[in-house]
């Protein structure tokens, strides 16, 4: 993404849970501003200044102090992201101190301590939300939220996602909207995932019946998509975002 700051705004955010798969567009407009808005947060300016190695180091550090584990030393970071020397890893631990996100003390094993710069979650791009696009995924900025307050209790599993298009406002999801997704490989009929099919990423309900499976919008302008060569799920969404007008 070229812009690399997410300007000050409000935002609304709701569980997914709750939401009726059988409302249509027309019927849900009045919607969006009752009891549905769990939750109110102002999100502060943020700089993307991490490198996708960073974000990877960075959220393996948190997810290890946030389970109640010691902070990882480079060894550790070197078996879980498949780095050859322990000198990537340091490398990568000695660009988020001199951005801000870590701070190292000398002479311990395990040395890095989070900043109060590091909460938060990943946005990382944009997924379809209408027919399927192979847009990749980049990191375009973090989030000041906490997953776990969503359901999510390991932080390294959380990521966030802009929607684009409009084949998910039945599930009052609209364009524009960032989701919260949740890394899971086995979610439940009816969840609303992020999903690779056909290599392509696209962001529906996920649909089990009779043997097969299938994503559907909740759009009655879309098509369902089954998948002709492959369907990978990325992760569940478990709350939406929504950016409102100053």
């Amino acid at each position: 993404m070229s812009s690399a700051k997410l300007s000050p705004v409000y935002a609304c955010l709701r569980k997914t849970a709750p939401l009726l798969t059988s409302r249509r567009p027309q019927q849900i407009e009045n919607k969006y501003l009752d009891s549905k808005f769990l939750h109110t947060i102002h999100l502060y300016s943020m700089q993307a200044s991490l490198t996708p190695a960073q974000q990877r180091v960075l959220d393996f550090v948190e997810s290890r102090i946030a389970n109640g584990e010691n902070a990882p030393t480079y060894r550790e970071i070197c078996r879980k992201l498949r780095y050859r020397s322990p000198k990537a890893a340091a490398d990568h631990v000695a660009a988020l101190e001199r951005k801000g996100f870590v701070i190292r003390e000398r002479g311990k094993a395990r040395s890095i301590r989070l900043t109060s710069k590091s909460s938060g979650v990943s946005l990382l791009g944009r997924i379809s939300a209408g027919y399927p696009s192979d847009s990749p995924s980049e990191f375009e900025a973090r989030l000041p939220i906490d997953p776990t307050a969503f359901g999510i209790r390991d932080r390294s599993k959380a990521f966030a996602l802009r929607v684009r298009g409009d084949s998910m406002t039945g599930r009052q999801i609209l364009d524009g909207d960032i989701v919260l997704v949740e890394q899971e490989r086995s979610p439940r009929n009816g969840e609303i995932v992020a999903a690779i099919i056909d290599n392509e990423s696209t962001l529906k309900t996920l649909v089990r019946r009779d043997g097969e499976t299938w994503l559907r919008a909740e759009n009655p302008l879309y098509p369902d998509l089954v998948p002709a060569m492959g369907l990978t799920i990325q992760g569940v969404a478990r709350a939406v975002i929504r950016i409102l007008s100053l």
